[in-house]
């Protein structure tokens, strides 16, 4: 670097930092001597052996993660050196589990990087190249080894990209390096890369100085780039953990004291204002309320590591948010798919909420010991903090979160639990999907009925559009038509809202129910309705219905994993049945054929964002007017069993001897395979209103909406659900 370049970066440089740290002293003598080159020297020899919370480890340190995660963490060690070393020969391809928009295709650079590179039409590529995700993995790759080769690598394609991208005079969204959501996770990344590198010998005092003033230059860029959207926003949420990162890193910066206010006060207005009362994020994907999550946990870890507490009201937001996350998980501690959202497990998350939180139930949906990730966080104290710790069972099973419109049901929290979850919720923005009322089944450690994911956020593909609409999801469409109108990949025509939830959870039975207001268009109103029972720990009774004068089609959409395995409906009980030998299998069983329609299809899943693998479907279909109601048992079948249950329809009567229509009640028997008894569950389809809805079933008087009855000894006993 000539004296020209030197002085400039030495000018530009000292504007960022406070004359009254002492730390700067040094720098500002030399520089009031004229010795330009001695500031970057004083500046480099001050950072490399400051010991500020969270910066600095020493060798031994490091050397003893390095054996710890190659002992527990084999798998995650060779991605991340697997991506190191592609790295180094500029080659790009984004895997790691939390990667926002994950790759499937590589991408090598034979010259210089291009920045605002663009593959396949997908604009979220080069959003991910402008992260910089991938140079923390060089970073732990020099700290492991001590190869300079990642060190040398890491400090080229950073002094390349600062060099090429100037920071716009405005924030803007208008380009493919400095949005401001890419700038603060940028900003965050490039801190945990730093500080596997200092003390390298590729990191020279001329490139720490011009790494610090683009630090600096995103601080006052993401300063600047906030507006009451962001409050409301995820961005708001990933651009501020951004900002605060440089804050509480850089403390000698100028500005570093008003940033982090600043950013304290964002991170407690963003929470107020995004997260429910209970616990889940507004924007209703569980992949986005997991990024907040771990951005809002990484911040209350810089203030411990600064020897303060965040506000009280937001900790225990972010408390409720993992809280949240450890019930919403399926029993393969994954998350349900819904919105925009990969099949991502979210132990590590629950890890470090447990670690941060000293939590023993959260302890419990965590790791069995820190994963990769979380050993570097933790360091080699908080790793033996964790494992000290006693996981406690949740107080309890199933779980409904009314604000959002999620629910839960379980059977226990071990692996091989039955679990179904419900969805019956505002739509949440441009990463909603139409998916009101859609279910998904997990048992026996196999996911049976799943939501189909996102592919992608590319309009030139009829993927996206088509993983959005009503039925690819598990729930019902009226005469084949979506009740939310999915215009583009962030756009709807409408929105259909929530209506008429309900939730009873007790030790014998869970009950759902849920309508929507997506078919209140047009010249006859209809409202779908959507009613589970689950008799645990065996089997649920589902019932879909429709209320209606003129003749309509309702649909019901079924939606199987991969692999899809054989799927088979019998052409006369309409039973249709997974076979996957070896695994968990499920069969849908009608009550009543009659004018029923049904079949299997083949389609895709996205379990991965730009992933496509195929998978399989089923349809039932029932026309009508006046009353249409579909009711299936669904029963998961555990590895190697193959009986069914045997399902009857159950005549039911007024308590003065006339039979009742259909659209007034129905009942049904179910008996288990090995068991003499019989559950037999009645369904009201119109609430109890008169003496005249007293019903007798089976020779028993009853009275309610939905009642089980079950037998006690030579007798029948009734109990009403609702």
């Amino acid at each position: 670097m000539n004296a020209d370049a030197t002085e400039a970066l030495v000018k530009a440089l000292l504007t960022t930092l406070d004359p009254e740290d002492p730390a700067i002293g040094p720098m500002l003598n030399a520089d009031d001597q004229g010795h330009r080159h001695d500031v970057l020297g004083e500046l480099h020899a001050y950072f490399s052996c400051r010991r500020t919370a969270g910066w600095w480890m020493s060798r031994e340190e490091k050397r003893m993660i390095t054996d710890y995660v190659k002992q527990h963490c084999g798998d995650e060690l060779d991605i991340v050196m697997k991506t190191a070393n592609e790295v180094m020969q500029q080659t790009f391809l984004f895997r790691f589990p939390w990667d926002m928009e994950r790759s499937v295709v590589p991408v090598t650079f034979d010259g210089d990087i291009d920045w605002c590179h663009i593959p396949d039409q997908d604009v979220e590529w080069a959003y991910m190249l402008n992260r910089h995700r991938y140079w923390v993995a060089l970073g732990q790759a020099y700290a492991m080894t001590g190869d300079e080769k990642y060190a040398e690598v890491f400090c080229r394609q950073l002094e390349h990209w600062i060099d090429r991208n100037p920071v716009p005079e405005e924030p803007t969204t208008d380009t493919l390096t400095w949005r401001p959501i890419e700038a603060g996770l940028r900003s965050a990344n490039w801190i945990k890369a730093l500080r596997y590198m200092i003390g390298s010998p590729s990191l020279t005092p001329s490139l720490l100085g011009k790494a610090l003033i683009s630090l600096h230059e995103h601080g006052e860029y993401l300063a600047a780039s906030f507006t009451s959207w962001k409050h409301i926003s995820n961005w708001g949420v990933l651009e501020t953990c951004g900002l605060y990162h440089i804050a509480l890193f850089f403390p000698e910066f100028t500005q570093s004291a008003g940033w982090r206010e600043m950013g304290e006060e964002r991170l407690k207005e963003t929470a107020r204002l995004q997260i429910m009362a209970d616990g889940i994020h507004w924007e209703q994907s569980p992949t986005y309320h997991h990024e907040v999550l771990a951005c809002y946990l990484d911040c209350v870890h810089l203030a411990k590591l600064n020897g303060s507490e965040l506000d009280d009201s937001f900790c225990r937001t972010v408390l409720e948010m993992a809280e949240a996350s450890l019930y919403w998980a399926k029993p393969n501690h994954r998350q349900p798919m819904l919105g925009d959202s990969d099949d991502s497990d979210i132990r590590s998350i629950l890890t470090f909420a447990a670690w941060l939180f000293e939590d023993s139930v959260l302890r419990f949906g965590g790791h069995a010991r820190p994963d990769y990730d979380n050993a570097w966080l933790f360091g080699m104290e908080g790793i033996r903090d964790y494992e000290a710790m006693v996981p406690v069972e949740p107080p309890s099973m199933s779980r409904a979160f009314p604000h959002s419109g999620h629910y839960t049901m379980r059977t226990g929290w071990d692996e091989e639990a039955l679990y179904l979850y419900f969805h019956c919720g505002k739509l949440g923005g441009g990463h909603g999907h139409a998916d009101m009322l859609h279910i998904d089944l997990h048992a026996y450690g196999r996911d049976l009925l799943t939501d189909l994911g996102r592919y992608n956020y590319s309009d030139h593909t009829p993927h996206r559009k088509a993983l959005k609409e009503s039925s690819a999801h598990n729930t019902t469409v009226v005469d084949g038509i979506g009740f939310t109108g999915i215009r583009d990949t962030w756009s709807f025509d409408r929105m259909a809202g929530p209506m008429g939830c309900k939730w009873i959870s007790k030790p014998d039975f869970d009950y759902v129910e849920g309508m929507h207001d997506g078919y209140l268009y047009g010249n006859e109103p209809l409202i779908p309705r959507r009613r589970i029972i689950f008799i645990k720990p065996y089997f649920w009774l589902l019932i879909d219905s429709l209320a209606c004068r003129e003749q309509h089609t309702l649909t019901q959409h079924f939606h199987f994993p991969h692999p899809p395995g054989e799927v088979l409906m019998e052409a006369d009980t309409k039973i249709c049945r997974t076979n996957t030998p070896g695994e968990a299998n499920l069969s849908i069983i009608p009550i009543t054929t009659a004018d029923l329609c049904g079949e299997v299809g083949e389609g895709v899943i996205s379990r991965e964002y730009n992933l496509l693998e195929p998978n399989s479907n089923a349809s039932y279909s029932r026309t009508g007017r006046g009353w249409i109601s579909i009711m299936q048992v669904l029963y998961p079948h555990r590895p190697g069993e193959t009986a069914s249950p045997r399902v009857r329809k159950v005549p039911v009567y007024r308590h003065t001897g006339e039979q009742v229509h259909d659209g007034q009640a129905e009942a049904c028997g179910v008996q288990l395979p090995g068991m003499e008894e019989e559950f037999i569950l009645v369904v009201s389809h119109r609430a109890p209103s008169g003496h005249f809805d007293c019903y007798v079933v089976e020779g028993m008087q009853i009275f309610g909406e939905v009642v089980l009855m079950t037998p006690q000894g030579r007798k029948m006993q009734s109990t009403v659900i609702i």
